[in-house]
């Protein structure tokens, strides 16, 4: 999980002018290199080029993204930005934020997606939440939000196919769940309302890639192997060994036989279903499993709810995708979270790039799905 930050101020409402603002090139690569160290993961694959400049209207789409990315975590920031093409930083006037445009392949040959980058001022709800409203408000062109980078998962060592191991990708597809804004009345507690739906756009292009799994194609691990992208120092895949589970009164516990988790060594295994989402840093693994049996999330975070509430009252559509980096246990060390930040960009690139490019200030968004608020 993450460790709090202080809150930077709000940022007034304002005329957004992203393309006339302080505009400078960045120095982060957009080719895709090689880079070996002791932790990377040794499995041969081509390496893949990726062009800096492929079209010519690129300098009149990149400043006005239509997908916007929320990290709140340095790690998870460089992983993600690592991946981009056409890199530039923006400053906005009267926005605390430092914005990272560029572009990432969509499935028109001919047509990128425009996206923007931040890293939040704050971890949690509350930062999410402001961090996504100044971002639309900068950029009135963005019409999905996705927050992606670390969470804890919920390891299943008796039910193999639902088993969340250290490395792996967990994509919301079945939404994000905040379990703490509950209703407590005559002794029973119960969730107050759910969030709105994640995309439909972006759920349906998760599909496809979960049909491409079945014929052995997976985009997202060529980024993962020794054709990472240049920058990304520690961002292997740790040793084996280090991928340990305990219960709650502090028993070592055997992971599932592979062929019966569905994982491949050395690689992450993707995972669709729900992730749950509080102001509450779990480090007890007697709560985790708690939670997990209350609400069957696969994994738990503390910013996807501030995104999907942001989004929701913006009218923007959201999506969240999180690389496990550790168990939601007292023994987490943090050796998996470069990692796992890169393997969540990894997918969300890949994601993308089964996209047709959306259209600015394109609103799609699930009202039907939030009850009331009272």
């Amino acid at each position: 999980m993450r460790d709090s930050r202080e809150h930077g101020s709000r940022a007034p409402k304002l005329t957004p002018t992203p393309f006339t603002l302080n505009k400078k090139e960045h120095p982060a690569m957009s080719t895709i290199g090689r880079e070996k160290d002791d932790n990377i993961h040794q499995a041969e694959q081509p390496a893949v080029a990726v062009p800096t400049s492929r079209h010519p209207q690129l300098s009149a789409t990149i400043n006005s993204p239509t997908v916007g990315f929320v990290t709140a975590l340095p790690e998870e920031f460089v992983a993600m930005r690592a991946l981009l093409d056409d890199v530039t930083e923006h400053d906005i006037a009267n926005d605390p934020a430092l914005y990272t445009l560029g572009t990432l392949p969509s499935r028109d040959a001919e047509r990128s997606h425009p996206v923007a980058l931040t890293l939040l001022g704050a971890t949690a709800t509350n930062g999410a939440a402001n961090g996504s409203a100044n971002m639309k408000r900068s950029f009135p062109s963005i019409a999905t939000l996705i927050m992606l980078g670390i969470a804890a998962g919920i390891p299943n060592v008796y039910r193999p196919e639902r088993h969340v191991r250290l490395g792996d990708i967990v994509v919301a597809t079945q939404g994000v769940i905040d379990y703490d804004h509950v209703r407590v009345l005559d002794g029973s507690v119960e969730l107050r309302r759910p969030l709105s739906l994640p995309s439909m756009q972006l759920t349906r292009c998760a599909d496809m890639l979960r049909t491409d799994e079945l014929s052995d194609r997976r985009p997202w691990e060529q980024f993962l192997s020794v054709s990472r992208p240049r920058g990304l120092t520690g961002y292997g895949r740790p040793a084996e060994q280090t991928d340990i589970v305990h219960t709650g009164d502090g028993h070592r516990l055997d992971h599932p036989r592979r062929d019966r988790s569905g994982h491949r060594k050395g690689w992450p295994k993707v995972h669709y279903g729900m992730i749950g989402s509080a102001d509450r840093a779990v480090w007890d693994a007697t709560t985790r499993d708690q939670l997990a049996a209350r609400h069957d999330f696969l994994a738990v975070e503390m910013e996807g709810a501030g995104v999907g509430t942001s989004s929701f009252l913006n009218e923007v559509e959201w999506f969240v995708v999180r690389g496990i980096s550790d168990y939601a246990d007292s023994r987490s060390d943090g050796t998996w979270r470069k990692y796992a930040s890169l393997a969540a960009a990894t997918y969300v690139r890949s994601l993308l790039a089964k996209c047709l490019p959306l259209d600015p200030g394109h609103n799609n968004h699930p009202r039907i799905a939030m009850e009331s608020l009272h």
